[in-house]
């Protein structure tokens, strides 16, 4: 087991007491203090305020200079901080009350559509608007998701709690994770997994914001073999501040007979719902990761 780093204890325990100071304040605290919170890290994180803007200038080329990227990622950080510090006041919350943050639903006759089938349900998303929110279609079916393990097991410890015992999410951990999408496919359940960043495994090259982007191809694999019905969903904050799920029409799995074409054709339809999702709702996705970061053999990084 590698020992956290210094940096790694003061940011968990820093956390921690972040976390019980705001389990003492008004709710309604939460967006104030958050976008706050985004707009200094933002101010003075450099390599995070430039990878973020760089990222910006590598999806939108000729539409921004840098000084209006930096605006632009300035904004994406206050949301993040706002998110962040809402999720962090959940902790002394009922699941009910955490649940009740998704004020409007869209679309939720697709999955039950997709669910009558009896193959289970993956419902798959990305890191946009509040994505932990996701939760709330457990309310109505059972629901697991698949995540990574994170850097400090001790953080993993606290998320995979928040997870599955205050919004009663299965969760499946990835790396040892298809079993239990399996079994959970197997029982018809709803499994959702965030499937737009580049894990640097276990993925196929495919154009995100015109710019080829190495993309998990897993979740496709698993509805080819076994039918599951691919889902789109997102849970985004309206223009009044609210959260709003948004579940579209399933995407149809082709069965050509070159399983390695139509996994590929299937992560193109499914990443090309989520750059549409981006598309609406630029300021709410994850700048700051390094979604082009795997380049195609030959090409220069």
């Amino acid at each position: 087991m590698v020992e956290p780093k210094f940096k790694h204890h003061v940011i968990y325990y820093t956390a921690n007491i972040l976390i019980g100071i705001l389990g003492l304040l008004p709710y309604s605290w939460m967006g104030p203090l958050g976008r706050t919170f985004g707009l200094l890290v933002f101010r003075l994180a450099k390599k995070e305020r430039e990878k973020t803007v760089r990222n910006i200038r590598t999806a939108f080329p000729n539409q921004m200079t840098w000084a209006q990227a930096e605006k632009f990622g300035e904004n994406v950080w206050i949301r993040l901080g706002w998110n962040l510090f809402e999720v962090a006041r959940w902790v002394p919350m009922e699941r009910e009350a955490i649940l009740a943050k998704v004020v409007r639903v869209n679309g939720y006759e697709n999955l039950e559509k997709a669910l009558a089938k009896d193959k289970g349900v993956i419902l798959f998303s990305g890191h946009l608007g509040n994505w932990e929110l996701l939760s709330c279609v457990g309310a109505k079916t059972p629901i697991a998701g698949v995540a990574q393990n994170l850097y400090d097991p001790r953080f993993d410890r606290l998320v995979t709690w928040m997870r599955s015992e205050k919004l009663k999410v299965a969760m499946i951990k990835r790396g040892l994770a298809l079993r239990g999408i399996l079994e959970a496919l197997k029982g018809n359940k709803t499994v959702f997994a965030l499937v737009d960043q580049d894990t640097g495994k276990d993925g196929v090259f495919v154009p995100f914001f015109g710019k080829p982007a190495w993309t998990q191809s897993g979740m496709a694999r698993i509805a080819y073999k076994t039918g599951a019905a691919l889902v789109p969903a997102f849970v985004v904050r309206g223009t009044d501040g609210q959260f709003e799920l948004h579940v579209e029409r399933e995407i149809e799995v082709p069965h050509t007979g070159d399983a390695e074409k139509d996994v590929l054709e299937t992560v193109r339809r499914y990443t090309e719902v989520v750059e549409s999702y981006v598309k609406a709702y630029p300021d709410q996705w994850m700048w700051m990761h390094e979604r082009w970061k795997t380049r195609p053999p030959g090409e220069k990084v």
